[in-house]
């Protein structure tokens, strides 16, 4: 007979695949072995989930992220510096966080870090790194290299079942105040889905200019640095020596070095604001599925048609790529190239991850087309 009295949470684990080969399985075992230490001390399922692979929720996770928070689901990130340059686990982070501080609820993501904890501190040029480390993440580096089933490994675990007995614990006490919106239906004329909608709409407002203002930055950052990348470039010919290669490195990387910085920093900020819009679009878009009529959700999913159109950087990204690519070889021969063009990489990689997200939003204004008829009223000129 099942056990009524047990009761269930969920914790989501991202990490990146390659991780887990290298430590032999050893991420999975970590959350097998978690689940039971949850279960010894509480006498409770913590059920655990892998994003991507187990996470059942197809191509709509993201607006359900809301709702898990306000469960007081647990996100526990597996931190490597591989985990990074890994497309999928950015956006898993940068989704869950940017939920977690629209609810005020970041202390349920629970990073730990497995490799790299000396890199991921020194790093700030990476901007996941940086919020792992404002995170109260844990450094298991030395347990994992331990290994499962040792003493250093059970102690770990152990302690860490028992923060997670902690912050589960708080968030189902926030819980309440996370759920306001969700009243009982014999409650239905005091509910304030149309007050959360129209506050939400007000915050996309907020964010559309400053999206148009992010994205011609980029632009004309790109630019910039394509430029002077060509021009000072045109300076590394064949024939030279090793030694008049080092000096010409050495100059192209003083001059690369300002525009690199520039189109990082406005890569990162561009990302930043995207994945805000995106937190707030998800909920929105939660808030329109509960609108009582079709042609109420017809109407408000109009007026998020001119955020949802999708941006002209692809091909701009794509050549700028292409031209970070074709610099390999001769990085590899001057650390202060490399160095000087680190910058640019993490830009250009996080104006990828914006462009992908708001292509995401024109697929979902594609399958959630309003009816004809409806006035666009937020459609700009």
């Amino acid at each position: 007979m099942n056990n009524i009295i047990s009761q269930a949470n969920r914790l989501f684990i991202s990490y990146a695949f390659d991780d887990d080969e290298l430590f032999d399985d050893a991420v999975r075992v970590f959350a097998d072995n978690l689940s039971r230490f949850y279960r010894a001390k509480t006498g409770n399922e913590l059920k655990v989930f892998f994003a991507r692979d187990s996470i059942g929720w197809g191509d709509n996770w993201r607006s359900l992220i809301d709702n898990e928070l306000e469960n007081a689901s647990i996100f526990m990130p597996v931190i490597t510096m591989h985990y990074f340059s890994r497309p999928a686990c950015r956006d898993e982070l940068n989704t869950f966080n940017q939920g977690a501080r629209r609810l005020g609820a970041e202390y349920l993501i629970l990073p730990v870090i497995i490799a790299g904890a000396r890199a991921i501190k020194a790093d700030k040029s990476i901007p996941e790194a940086a919020t792992i480390k404002a995170l109260q993440y844990k450094n298991l580096e030395e347990v994992f290299l331990a290994g499962p089933g040792t003493p250093e490994w059970r102690r770990a675990l152990s302690s860490l079942t028992d923060e997670l007995i902690e912050l589960i614990s708080r968030g189902e006490k926030a819980a309440p105040a996370l759920m306001l919106r969700e009243a009982s239906p014999l409650d239905q004329g005091d509910r304030d889905d149309d007050r959360d909608l129209l506050a939400s709409m007000a915050e996309l407002e907020d964010i559309s200019p400053l999206l148009a203002e992010g994205a011609e930055q980029v632009l004309s950052d790109l630019n910039s640095w394509s430029e002077s990348v060509k021009r000072v470039t045109a300076h590394v010919k064949p024939g030279l020596t090793v030694h008049q290669m080092q000096s010409v490195s050495i100059s192209v990387a003083a001059q690369l070095k300002g525009p690199s910085e520039a189109l990082h920093d406005s890569g990162v900020k561009f990302a930043e604001t995207t994945e805000k819009a995106d937190a707030v679009l998800n909920a929105v878009s939660d808030q329109i599925s509960r609108l009582p009529t079709a042609e109420g959700r017809a109407g408000m999913e109009e007026m998020l048609a001119p955020l949802r159109q999708p941006g002209n950087l692809h091909d701009v990204v794509a050549n700028m790529a292409e031209l970070l690519q074709s610099m390999e070889t001769v990085e590899i021969y001057s650390a202060p190239l490399r160095k000087s063009l680190k910058p640019a990489r993490v830009g250009i990689t996080k104006i990828q991850d914006a462009v992908r997200v708001i292509d995401r939003w024109a697929e979902q204004e594609s399958s959630n087309s309003a009816q004809p008829g409806v006035p666009r009223s937020l459609k700009s000129d």
